[in-house]
């Protein structure tokens, strides 16, 4: 048991430097994605602030506001930003602090200054002290390779799958590479490295295959085409050169991948730790226990995909109910909300053929690990 351990761990390692040294070189290449169009008359900038005195609205609606910077080469310095009475809908406050958008013309080094948003980077940081405080203090060890496993795989979105794709490599091969390392980087460190998180990750691994066929032939029966909302739109008019439809399929796959990491552990996990030590266990013994628990976990992993992607085209939703398009036959019909019942319905069949797949790898494991 001990070597077993001792080899899972070495093998961890290596596929840890093995990233590193990917990461590193994505990251030192070229953005190989150009804009269709690039403005080079002006240089654009954003700025961090706090407000130190609101304007009065002019005949236009535009408040003229007294900001301090606090970054860039303005830091320190009181500036005057305009508030666009077009582009607001914040009700902003002395104190507050606020995203600014810095335009300046190269030929003439005129410079404008407008509030895109508040700043959230603070709000973001501390949000995250407390998730992260609030877990430690309840779930201990597990907490933190918890939050550590949070951060990695946020760090990896970054640096490997949407550095991948700006140095032109396709979204489909950025995904899978992407939800290949998170899985096996982030399994063993919150669950050990044994059997259970091997037999999870096998699973999962064989899972995004299914799943990778599932979204494209969903995507085909309900006709999504390649731009199935307005950012799908605005990617393909400014950058002609990525392919819309496989961010499409890394988009849909994706969806599915969270839920498919939750109910592989929740299933191996059942196996491994809810069974008694004594006693010898057959494998139609422990697949049978494996698809109970699974069964249990379909439900309420299904509901939480829905209402994840519910809860995402929530405004649009309320907008169509209070127009006359309100109809399930027109709400169905519209590509945005055809997109997230697809997306849904992807993870949700996934699901549903990674259980017994889950069950009957990690009941081999467990049997022959035993016996």
């Amino acid at each position: 048991m001990k070597n077993t351990h001792k080899i899972y761990t070495w093998l961890y390692a290596l596929f840890a430097v093995a990233t590193l040294i990917f990461v590193i070189f994505v990251n030192s290449q070229n953005s190989e994605i150009k804009p269709v169009e690039q403005d080079s008359s002006y240089e654009h900038e954003f700025i961090h602030g706090e407000i130190q005195k609101m304007g009065n609205p002019t005949e236009t609606g535009d408040s003229e506001l007294m900001v301090k910077a606090n970054s860039s080469e303005e830091e320190g310095k009181i500036l005057n930003v305009i508030l666009s009475s077009m582009h607001n809908f914040n009700d902003y406050e002395i104190g507050d602090e606020v995203l600014i958008y810095k335009a300046t013309e190269i030929s003439t080094q005129k410079t404008t200054y407008e509030v895109a948003d508040y700043f959230h980077q603070n709000g973001i940081l501390y949000i995250f002290i407390i998730f992260a405080a609030v877990t430690i203090i309840i779930a201990r060890g597990k907490g933190v390779t918890a939050i550590i496993s949070v951060a990695l795989s946020l760090a990896l979105f970054y640096l490997v799958f949407l550095k991948m794709i700006t140095v032109g490599i396709s979204p489909i091969v950025a995904c899978l590479v992407f939800v290949l390392i998170v899985t096996i980087l982030t399994i063993p460190l919150i669950h050990g490295f044994n059997r259970k998180a091997l037999s999870a990750i096998i699973a999962i691994l064989i899972g995004y295959i299914a799943s990778v066929f599932i979204t494209y032939v969903f995507r085909e029966l309900s006709q999504l085409g390649n731009t199935p909302g307005e950012e799908f739109r605005l990617l393909k008019i400014m950058y002609h050169e990525i392919s819309i439809s496989d961010i499409l399929i890394a988009s849909l796959f994706m969806g599915a991948v969270g839920a498919l990491i939750d109910t592989a552990v929740s299933i191996s996990s059942a196996i491994f730790e809810a069974i008694e030590e004594n006693g010898k266990q057959t494998f139609k013994k422990v697949y049978k226990i494996g698809m109970e628990v699974g069964k249990d976990v379909l439900g309420s992993m299904i509901n939480t995909l829905l209402f994840a992607y519910l809860a995402s085209a929530l405004p649009f939703l309320i907008l169509i109910s209070l127009s006359q398009a309100s109809t399930i036959t027109e709400l169905v019909n519209m590509d945005f909300i055809a997109l997230e019942l697809t997306r849904t319905f992807i993870g949700a069949i996934s699901l549903v053929l990674l259980i017994p797949l889950t069950a009957s790898i990690s009941a081999y494991v467990f049997v022959r690990a035993r016996n």
